[in-house]
């Protein structure tokens, strides 16, 4: 026991110890990803996932060339849901004149889920050939 019976008082100001507050459980929503032999699947994301993550939950993944978002490799078109997703940014259109990617396509490592109605056609899937336009 310390003096004056310090620890306690602080365990009680801080919610009782080694105890972390209840975080709200991030929001899933469901993202439907098109392939280019016409079949699809459907993942969950959390709000706040890039596409290529998303995509990484299922069986065919969108194929990447680097960690930076310089090389357009992991385009994709956007069916529908376009509003769900994160804004386009300078970099982005930056990478896509850079890399002749189609302006109406997206960056998948760059728009992040934001919420329900995704649906993205996959144009380079991983451990396949690339497709560059």
């Amino acid at each position: 026991m310390t003096p004056f019976g310090i620890r306690k008082r602080l365990k009680a100001l801080l919610g009782g110890g080694n105890k972390a507050p209840k975080r709200p459980p991030v929001p899933k929503y469901p993202v439907i990803f098109d392939l280019p032999d016409g079949s699809s699947f459907e993942v969950p994301a959390k709000k706040g996932d890039s596409l290529v993550l998303a995509s990484g939950r299922g069986a065919s993944p969108i194929s990447t060339g680097c960690a930076d978002s310089t090389c357009g490799t992991c385009h994709v078109e956007i069916i529908s849901g376009a509003d769900m997703l994160t804004p386009e940014d300078d970099t982005e259109r930056k990478t896509k004149a850079e890399n002749n990617v189609p302006a109406a396509h997206r960056l998948g490592c760059r728009a992040e889920v934001l919420g329900e109605g995704v649906q993205a056609k996959i144009i380079n899937v991983f451990g396949e050939e690339a497709y560059m336009p």
